[in-house]
């Protein structure tokens, strides 16, 4: 007996996709497969007169579909403006091309001169040093300069607690900051991104102690 094609093949097809989306890693292939397996099982209660199925997994359908547009468009390839690719690569290597822009954008750019951050407060921004040096001053003693591309103000918004030490900017700086509000709502509604933040915060402070470290 010839194999032939009936319709109940797609219940089959479509349990089989099921399972293999089952098993993919990456949240594309799992959106893309489970569209062609809802696909077969719409087509298979199509064929059976299964109105209720139908509609069901054509909605499944139309659901993963705008996934799949959704993602794709979140990794189409972002070109950075040439300033920001240094800036990039070098400190925010953790956030993705199209991620570091959008938040790079919510931070607000200006110059400044004197003190940035005070000792014993809660800073009420993040302060990343774009062109420029800063010294930090504990007890009225130097401690540490900030070359550009160093934070100020991390180790706050990280635990909470006041700074412990005076910044001052060596002559006058460019910077970025984004506010201490907006990076908290970051914290609580966005956890994924809030943790590529930790991350970028933590090489900071590493490349701090490295430095501290090699100046003894």
């Amino acid at each position: 007996m010839n194999p032939h094609w009936t319709p109940d093949l797609f219940v089959h097809i479509g349990y089989t996709l099921m399972l293999v989306a089952l098993l993919a890693r990456d949240i594309l292939w799992l959106r893309g497969v489970l569209v062609c397996a809802q696909s077969n099982l719409a087509l298979y209660a199509w064929t059976h007169g299964l109105l209720g199925m139908t509609v069901w997994n054509s909605l499944f359908v139309a659901i993963n579909a705008i996934w799949v547009l959704r993602i794709l468009q979140e990794r189409r390839a972002v070109r950075l403006p040439p300033e920001l690719e240094p800036i990039h690569r070098q400190h925010f290597a953790a956030l993705g091309a199209k991620e570091f822009l959008r938040f790079w954008s919510q931070g607000q750019a200006r110059e400044a001169q004197g003190r940035l951050i005070d000792n014993g407060t809660h800073p009420p921004e993040l302060v990343y040093l774009v062109e420029g040096h800063a010294r930090v001053r504990r007890q009225g003693h130097d401690v540490a300069e900030l070359p550009e591309g160093s934070f100020a103000g991390e180790m706050s918004l990280l635990t909470g607690e006041p700074t412990s030490a005076d910044v001052d900017a060596l002559g006058r700086v460019r910077l970025r900051a984004w506010p201490m509000a907006q990076l908290q709502q970051i914290r609580q509604r966005q956890p994924q991104l809030w943790t590529r933040l930790q991350s970028v915060l933590g090489h900071d402070m590493i490349e701090k102690l490295r430095r501290a470290a090699a100046d003894r």
